[in-house]
């Protein structure tokens, strides 16, 4: 049997005239407003090894020996004792290095980040620093992953001396391999040890310590006119106030950084691409920095707010070392690290999802906060624009809630793409008198498919457009995240995605480069006309499924559960495995998880097939960080729904929806459970509508949304100093259709179409095919704009000429 999973059946419903014509009318003889010229930019964070491992062109992996406190995590050593040592060190920077007793012949080879790019002919700049009384050769050398083959080689520079010395060495390839690794090999006897490893291949524009070459020109040709850094959680850090960034510590020699520990995405940062990296970066796309800065708060935990003078102070330190002149202390420090000539941050956002109500631990006294640094800035700087927070967990309509000014206020929004595709009109009646909007993060997160699908483009193109149509507001809007490692996709989809020698951009990078080559300068009605409707049959429902509990990094028991179609138990085919993951024990009825992992499962062995179904079950908190998980709707580990009682640090209920692997909210309220105390839990689904009691009392009736809207969106704009108009048109259904463009203002003597489309929304980029989906760019006749084609699922944008 086959089943429809969380998909919808889209069908063009109206029966209009064989000759019927959606209808454009760009009316370019009187513009409604400008665009902002700052509308479309980037948003940076260290997330799925977006810098280590990414960006950052260190090939070294673990080059400080600081990653684990054991063991020298990524390096294997044959033939010489080892131990890390704490004491002795190079500087104050470093907790500790690598100490080697060798006898006679030795290996220290590091496995990089999933491999090392050795490609032929290109050179390698190793560095490092070494003490000790040791009397032999060092050799560098790239090697295949089993040794066998040696890629590069050449002697390490250098005498290793009793106090600690830098060594260095060049190395050029002779072959191709992407899963290379680095060695050195001693020749010797005696003791050594090393520190700050590092081996570097040659960068973008040739700047030390820089960035690799394809993925920095991937975010060069998005041609962004800002760049928000350095995150996104990366800013708060969590656990504890270390983990957070701290600028001062990012700067300087690689030996001078400490590095420290990226909680939020489970692995140890260098912070070699620190501020003045970050800074570089902008400067060298010709971006204008945007700088997020930390009020007091990380996850877990905030400096109490009249004890946050040292975060304004860090805060103004940044400012003066990036702004100052080089008679400052600060900016002489700048001048001293490679750059006497400002950075010039005109922006600076206050806080990162620091105003998130009923979540105390991530949201204190953020509207305080905000106007200690406000004052704090604008004393010193009056020009800089400053950004608050709002709200940017699950609300559609999130306020500033204060009656301090503000200039920008940051919204996020992570959906599906029939959110987007809806939210076509969100700015439209946008109250202009207050402030204006950064849409500092968004990106379809639901019903993405793997990689990052058409359908999801889309769906942000089209909300891209009515952010275009309202930029007298939403003056700025960037993507979020950008990289991941495929090795290391912690959050899904990123729009540039790659291995240790490949890269590809996901459709939804080619709708970010579309948009940013065609923005115009001028907004210009629009008027659409559509002969057509479209029915949807949401078949959000599947067929057959599974209902169950589990648990999120926390402990919890569960009992007296049962499953009803409203009168009677419901049968169906018993399934084997039940115990998705976690630690599960079943004692006198009572069946109880105990392990801290995240996205813990159990499911009831039933496979049933009934469009409504009453599910009731009695949960109890044992421990652990939020509360307990409800599933229904189950099909698979990539397709299912749950309701999250306690979620979100045990701050919120929710109802959330897995498709194709991706999770989105559908709806969230504030909720908070008791360890201890059981709880009676009672869902209701109807076909798409489920309800939701906790204790007897409803806490949700909603409706699981379809993935997709069908429709056909148009937007223009014009470029005033050429005259060329910019037309703008997205198909979201899969019916093809064609469009009559009508001109006011214009008589265009050349049109250059530039489409993004392929055989089905649901189809991707991926490392082995990555342009399957991407832009394809003609001239077509201007006779063609009475009857201009316009395949379903597709972006087009016509480039109108005099």
């Amino acid at each position: 049997m086959k089943h429809i999973l969380f998909s919808t059946l889209l069908l063009a419903a109206l029966s209009a005239p064989a000759e019927a014509q959606v209808s454009v009318n760009v009316d370019a003889s009187q513009p409604v407003h400008a665009v902002s010229p700052n509308l479309y930019g980037i948003f940076f964070e260290d997330i799925n090894h977006a810098a280590d491992g990414g960006l950052y062109a260190e090939l070294i992996r673990n080059r400080s020996f600081e990653d684990d406190a054991k063991t020298a995590s990524s390096w294997t050593i044959n033939g010489a004792k080892s131990q890390l040592v704490k004491s002795g060190l190079l500087n104050k920077a470093q907790g500790q290095a690598l100490q080697l007793q060798v006898s006679k012949n030795a290996t220290l080879t590091n496995d990089g980040f999933w491999g090392i790019n050795a490609v032929q002919g290109r050179s390698y700049r190793l560095s490092m620093w070494t003490k000790g009384k040791y009397k032999g050769t060092i050799t560098a050398r790239l090697v295949s992953a089993d040794g066998k083959k040696v890629y590069a080689e050449a002697p390490v520079a250098g005498t290793v001396r009793g106090s600690w010395a830098k060594q260095t060495a060049e190395l050029k390839a002779n072959a191709n391999d992407p899963k290379a690794k680095f060695q050195l090999l001693l020749n010797g006897k005696g003791t050594l040890t090393l520190d700050v490893v590092s081996l570097f291949p040659p960068t973008f524009k040739g700047r030390a310590n820089g960035l690799r070459p394809d993925l920095a020109q991937m975010l060069d040709d998005l041609h962004p006119k800002f760049l928000r850094f350095p995150g996104g959680c990366f800013v708060e850090g969590q656990e504890r106030p270390e983990n957070a960034f701290h600028w001062e510590k990012t700067v300087g020699p690689i030996e001078s950084r400490p590095g420290h520990q990226n909680v939020n995405w489970r692995y140890r940062t260098s912070d070699g691409m620190g501020f003045d990296e970050y800074l570089q970066l902008a400067e060298d796309i010709g971006a204008k920095p945007l700088y997020v800065v930390n009020v007091g708060i990380w996850h877990g935990g905030f400096t109490p707010v009249d004890s946050i003078q040292p975060w304004i102070d860090e805060c103004m330190n940044a400012l003066e070392y990036a702004n100052g002149p080089v008679t400052s202390k600060y900016g002489a420090l700048r001048a001293k690290n490679g750059h006497p000539q400002p950075y010039n941050i005109e922006y600076v956002e206050i806080g990162n999802e620091n105003n998130q109500p009923n979540v105390e631990f991530q949201s204190d006294h953020y509207y305080a906060r905000y106007k200690k640094f406000r004052d704090a800035i604008l004393a010193k700087y009056p020009k800089m624009h400053l950004i608050g927070d709002v709200e940017a967990w699950g609300n559609d309509h999130p306020v500033w809630d204060s009656r301090e000014p503000v200039e920008l206020i940051d919204e996020h929004y992570y959906r599906n793409p029939a959110w987007f595709t809806k939210e076509f009109h969100h700015y439209d009646s946008y109250d202009r008198t207050k402030h204006g909007v950064y849409v500092g993060e968004y990106a379809v997160t639901q019903g993405f498919g793997n990689m990052g699908s058409l359908d999801a483009a889309l769906g942000e193109a089209v909300y891209m457009m009515g952010l275009e149509n309202n930029s007298d507001v939403v003056r700025m809007a960037s993507y979020a995240p950008i990289f991941a490692n495929l090795n290391n996709r912690m959050w899904a989809p990123d729009m540039i995605q790659f291995t240790s020698d490949r890269a590809f951009g996901t459709p939804s990078y080619y709708i970010q480069k579309m948009m940013a080559d065609h923005v115009g300068d001028e907004v210009l009605k629009v008027e659409t006309k559509n002969p057509y409707t479209y029915e949807q049959s949401a078949r959000v429902k599947p067929d057959t499924c599974q209902v169950g509990v589990g648990t999120w990094a926390t402990q919890a028991s569960f009992k007296d559960a049962s499953l009803t179609d409203g009168t009677k138990m419901l049968q169906g085919e018993t399934m084997q495995k039940t115990d998705l993951k976690g630690q599960w024990t079943v004692n006198d009825g009572v069946v109880s998880q105990t392990s801290n992992d995240e996205s813990c499962i159990r499911l009831d062995p039933v496979r049933f097939v009934s469009n409504r179904y009453h599910y009731h079950v009695k949960a109890r908190k044992d421990g652990g960080n939020e509360g307990f998980l409800i599933l229904f709707n189950y099909v698979d580990p990539q397709n299912y729904c749950w309701l999250n009682i306690g979620g979100w640090g045990n701050t919120q209920n929710g109802i959330e929806q897995i498709i194709r692997g991706g999770k989105g909210q559908v709806a969230t309220a504030p909720g908070h459970v008791e360890n201890g105390r059981w709880y009676d839990i009672d869902l209701d689904v109807d076909g798409d509508s489920v309800t939701a009691s906790l204790d007897g009392k409803q806490i949700f009736a909603t409706k699981l949304p379809a993935n997709t809207l069908p429709g056909v969106f148009a937007t223009a704009t014009k470029d005033s100093k050429t005259g060329r108009v910019i037309v703008k048109i997205a198909n979201t259904s899969k019916e093809n259709t064609t469009v009559d463009l009508s001109l006011n203002g214009i008589r265009p003597t050349s049109a250059v179409l530039t489409r993004l489309s392929a055989r089905s929304g649901e189809e991707e980029n991926d490392i082995d095919h990555p342009t399957n989906v991407s832009p394809q760019t003609s001239n077509i006749p201007v006779e063609a704009l009475k009857a201009l084609e316009i395949p379903g699922t597709s972006m087009n944008i016509i480039v109108l000429g005099k």
